[in-house]
């Protein structure tokens, strides 16, 4: 068995150089330089032999603010980044998949539920790096109860007051339950 064969698991600390330390083309494998790409005058990866200009954009991540009998789902991570705080099941939306359907997914994965998809609740960016767009919809739980995993260390329902606050893994899941909140009319700490 070869090693392409045996699955990995992202370094998140590698993944975070891109796209600023980008050295080699994806087209033709040749050394790219930044420069001012015209007409905007913006400072881009350029490949010094074909001319492919890389246009970096953010990443799409999608989760759901799973709610029932007014309390919300929540995570505690069990993978980097922010491993051990809380968040809600969600994660990076892939090519050819709708964020609607990212949501699904990704709730059945980390938390083991099918779950019905509401509205959406908003699109959050955390300002200090804004690497991703975060796609948060509200969402009903299915049959299955929430489970464990490797991705969910513990999962369980949060009554507002609750919420633990000082445990929140990223400012995007702050936001959005402050917004969540502010719906219900709760006063907010976080």
């Amino acid at each position: 068995m070869s090693d392409d064969d045996f699955p990995v698991h992202a370094d998140h600390r590698i993944q975070f150089q891109f796209p600023q330390n980008v050295r080699f083309c994806a087209l033709c494998g040749s050394e790219m330089r930044t420069r001012t790409v015209l007409p905007d005058h913006k400072r881009f990866k350029v490949c010094n032999r074909c001319g492919f200009v890389y246009f970096p954009g953010p990443k799409v991540v999608a989760g759901c603010l799973v709610i029932d009998t007014g309390r919300v789902l929540l995570l505690r991570r069990g993978i980097e980044p922010q491993i051990g705080k809380w968040t809600f099941p969600g994660g990076y939306v892939d090519l050819g998949e709708s964020p609607a359907a990212a949501a699904l997914r990704e709730t059945r994965e980390e938390v083991g539920m099918r779950v019905e998809l509401g509205r959406v609740l908003g699109v959050y960016a955390d300002p200090a790096h804004p690497i991703a767009a975060v796609v948060v919809y509200l969402a009903k739980p299915g049959i299955e109860e929430a489970s464990v995993t490797d991705e969910a260390v513990e999962v369980r329902y949060f009554a507002p007051p609750e919420i633990p606050w000082h445990e929140i893994a990223f400012p995007t899941t702050r936001d959005a339950l402050r917004d969540w909140l502010a719906e219900l009319g709760f006063d907010q700490h976080g």
